[in-house]
């Protein structure tokens, strides 16, 4: 949801256990109308046995020059990971 109204994006998902990595790269939906480009990459680096961190890497292109910056989608992204953070810390 961005702006209080409902969104949709469909994503491809690919995973690499070796690198410890998620990709979400967009195929359809709202942000690809404005985006040809769209991935969040999600990296799960150990810090211990019980405990890793999460890079973030947000890959994205316009369309063209007037689109606008994905700026609501990278807000997203940013309050999604602050919610699974509270989540798994309440755990």
């Amino acid at each position: 949801m961005t702006n209080g109204k409902e969104e949709i994006f469909k994503e491809k998902r690919e995973v690499d256990d070796e690198n410890l990595t998620l990709t979400l790269r967009g195929l359809e939906g709202h942000v690809m109308e404005q985006l040809k480009v769209c991935d969040v990459i999600y990296q799960f680096i150990p810090k211990s046995e019980d405990s890793c961190a999460c890079k973030i890497t947000i890959i994205w292109e316009k369309r063209n020059d007037e689109s606008p910056e994905p700026s609501t989608y990278m807000k997203f992204v940013k309050s999604m990971v602050t919610d699974m953070d509270h989540h798994v810390n309440k755990a």
